[in-house]
């Protein structure tokens, strides 16, 4: 037990040497890594008899080279990991260079050791750890070089194949891939003819199968969970490399060190050739100067003026300068500043401590924003002064039109002014916002509907999302999450906490955007201050939910009040007919009194009937089905033929329905019944033949209905108001003027349209068109 406590212990600290110098490498840099680890292979080789036990009492394990050997793959995985191929393969170098480094300095402590006791005649020590067996130093060498290779194919081609998630396993089959191999070549060179060659290869085989799975945990862990760059995008474990970069990535390196190393050689070159050119070139700097728009004009330490370019005397020319003498090459500028100053010119005094900070280099440059304005239009101008070299005692002076930036500036406030004022009275605000950065901006009025202190130094985010109620929070966060995933805007309404007493509902409309340069989504919008608004709207909502129940206890009210006063109405024209049946001819006189009061209740009647059709045609939604004409307009007839018992004529009834109709079969009801019961009730008692033609055509848009009779027509001055409520076009009216107003309406209710034709003793034509809502 003390054995494999030993073993564990000896394993972790040796990791532990390795991650730490490993994670110290930004200060230290890989050197020391390397030297330990040439220790480590040196140390490796010589511990192979040293240090030993028997597994299962015949398979030798060397615990302290297993382990030893095992540590420089890990440290190579490792760094071919985390550093790349060129650190590993500079690794495989400092291994190889240290460990033949090491090997001559133990020889050579061994040759003093063995001399020393030769002077002194002591006894040699042969297992003494400075007399390096060579056939195993340079087998394992070179095995390790092998190993080295291999285990960085390996491991890219099983990067390459395998989902990242199973990194323990292509840790721990890298690892152990190599060390077999190593077993398999150690022994086969060293003990393939003795008769311990079985024994010694399982017990290798044994020992770092257990070795492999122990380092490949090691490094799961570490990679996955200490790591500090675990979660970076530059991760190396996740790059794709060639599976023989180990080989070939120097090579490519090389090459492409030696093209950038041409390339600016020959830019450097080019650069040198253009300087050259440039100041070679006085009519090139000519014709650059006189290119430029901007006023152009260096001038010497004591101000004199010694080059414009053709804009400088251009200027001069347009503003009444006749004599360039005074202004251009050969004048001077600081003895013109200083002739304005006397006449109280301020801005002169601000020009020539400008100049003067820049001669003496205490500022790199100088710049002053000034009006020019000419008696046509206002001008303003930018003045630039920079050294003329870094060593000259010249000044390059540059006068810049800046006006149309000026008024654009100018527009931008205003436009930026009445923004503002919009929003404040809109109670609208904008924003911006970095969901990777949490980056928050607001306009003035997004401060003032959240109520924060435009200077609170607080996060922004944080302030805005505390505002939000804790039932809209998770709703807001959630909706905001989608719209950046699926990048589509958004709209929401939800509460927020103005203050400890008041509540106010924003209406918030989002969208998503990317950045000028395409990498990253943000997210910009406005939120508008619904309060009031939402008051109303609840009120009003509330008022409606009110007017709706009242509604509908109206419906109930009239279908129940023309139910209940009909009933009795209908019982009491049933008594009149049976007395009126039944009365004896000596009492004719009663029969006059008996009319009378059936007149009244049909009157009556009619005008609960009407009341009743109104009161539908109101409240009740239109209800869309399939429209018979033929079938309807029977049904309508047979149902109104026996109201005039005078008068009953045959009607002709004409359909023309060659395709489906659909309406609401309800009104069309209340409407051709109320015209064919008028055309009916108002028949001519001094015509001997009377008629009432129905005719409809049907096709895909609408229906035409025209319903004409030859009653007693209607006045020229009664047409104009007989849709009009309570109005009767004749005296011989038994209703209550309701009819034509209840057509007028359930028409207007299924959009169509009436038109009425009439003429005094000639008759009445009525034409309507429906439209198909099929």
């Amino acid at each position: 037990m003390y054995v494999f406590a030993s073993i564990l212990i000896e394993l972790l600290l040796i990791t532990s040497c390795i991650l730490i110098l490993f994670n110290l490498r930004d200060k230290l840099g890989l050197a020391p890594l390397y030297i330990l680890l040439g220790c480590f292979q040196y140390f490796q080789v010589n511990l192979e008899k040293l240090i030993s036990f028997n597994f299962l009492g015949k398979f030798p394990i060397y615990p302290g080279s297993v382990i030893l050997f095992s540590a420089l793959l890990f440290a190579l995985l490792l760094i071919y990991i985390k550093e790349g191929v060129q650190s590993a393969r500079t690794l495989i170098i400092g291994i190889l260079i240290s460990n033949f480094f090491l090997a001559g300095l133990f020889e050579v402590t061994a040759a003093q050791d063995y001399f020393i006791r030769q002077l002194y005649t002591v006894e040699l020590d042969p297992t003494t750890i400075f007399n390096i067996n060579y056939k195993y130093f340079i087998i394992g060498t070179i095995i390790l070089l092998f190993d080295f290779i291999l285990l960085a194919v390996i491991y890219q081609f099983l990067i390459s194949k395998i989902k990242k998630p199973f990194l323990f396993f292509i840790l721990f089959l890298s690892l152990w891939s190599v060390l077999i191999f190593d077993a398999l070549a150690f022994n086969i060179g060293v003990f393939y003819s003795s008769p311990t060659f079985t024994s010694s290869l399982i017990g290798h085989v044994i020992g770092k199968t257990v070795v492999a799975f122990l380092f490949a945990a090691i490094l799961h862990i570490y990679l996955t969970y200490i790591d500090k760059e675990k979660v970076s995008s530059s991760f190396i474990v996740n790059q794709q490399r060639d599976i023989l970069s180990i080989l070939k990535y120097r090579k490519k390196y090389m090459d492409l060190k030696i093209e950038k190393k041409n390339v600016e050689d020959r830019l450097l070159i080019e650069k040198k050739q253009m300087d050259i050119a440039l100041k070679e070139s006085e009519a090139f700097n000519n014709g650059i100067l006189s290119s430029l728009s901007a006023h152009i004009a260096v001038i010497d330490k004591s101000g004199e003026i010694l080059a414009v370019n053709k804009a400088w005397n251009e200027f001069s020319i347009n503003n009444g300068e006749s004599n360039l003498a005074r202004t251009s090459v050969g004048s001077n500028y600081i003895e013109i500043c200083k002739k304005a100053i006397s006449q109280g010119d301020t801005l002169s005094l601000e020009v020539l401590e400008g100049f003067r900070a820049v001669l003496q280099k205490e500022k790199p440059s100088f710049s002053i924003e000034y009006p020019c304005h000419s008696p046509l239009e206002k001008r303003w101008f930018t003045l630039h002064v920079v050294p003329f070299g870094s060593e000259s005692d010249k000044l390059v002076i540059s006068h810049i039109n800046v006006t149309k930036l000026k008024i654009a500036e100018k527009q931008l406030e205003n436009s930026n002014l009445q923004l503002k004022e919009a929003q404040r009275m809109a109670k609208i605000g904008s924003w911006e916002f970095n969901p990777f950065t949490k980056e928050v901006h607001f306009s003035d009025e997004m401060y003032n509907i959240l109520e924060i202190d435009k200077d609170s130094k607080e996060n922004l985010f944080d302030l805005y999302r505390s505002k939000c109620l804790p039932e809209d929070y998770n709703t807001f966060n959630d909706l905001v999450d989608r719209s950046i995933k699926n990048e589509k805007g958004y709209a929401i309404g939800y509460y927020i906490k103005a203050n400890a007493n008041k509540i106010k509902y924003i209406h918030e409309i989002g969208e998503t955007v990317r950045s000028e340069n395409g990498q990253y989504l943000k997210l910009k919008g406005t939120i508008q201050d619904f309060t009031e608004d939402k008051r109303i709207h609840e009120e009003l909502s509330q008022k409606n939910e009110e007017l709706l129940k009242a509604n509908k206890e109206l419906d109930r009210f009239v279908y129940s009040a023309s139910h209940d006063l009909r009933a009795p109405l209908t019982s009491l024209m049933g008594l009149i007919e049976i007395m009126d049946m039944i009365l004896p001819k000596e009492n004719e006189d009663l029969k006059e009194p008996l009319s009378l009061m059936s007149k009244t209740i049909d009157k009556m009647d009619v005008f609960i009937r009407s009341i009743f059709d109104y009161s539908v045609n109101s409240r009740r939604e239109i209800s869309i089905e399939k429209i018979d004409f033929e079938t309807l307009i029977r049904s309508i007839w047979e149902s109104l033929k026996f109201m005039n018992i005078k008068y009953n004529p045959e009607p002709i009834i004409e359909i023309s329905q060659e395709t489906e109709f659909y309406s609401d079969k309800k009104r069309l009801e209340i409407i051709l019944g109320n015209l064919v019961s008028n055309a009916i009730k108002y028949y001519d008692e001094n015509k001997t033949e009377h008629f009432v033609k129905i005719s409809v055509t049907v096709d895909h848009e609408k229906a035409a209905v025209v319903i004409e009779d030859n009653g007693i027509g209607i006045g020229e001055e009664h047409k104009d108001k007989i849709f009009e409520m309570f109005y009767r076009a004749t005296k011989m009216s038994t209703g209550s003027g309701m009819g034509t107003y209840i057509v007028k309406e359930t028409l207007d209710k299924l959009q169509g349209t009436i038109e009425m034709a009439s003429e005094l003793e000639k008759g009445t034509r009525f034409s309507i068109t429906i439209p198909n809502s099929k």
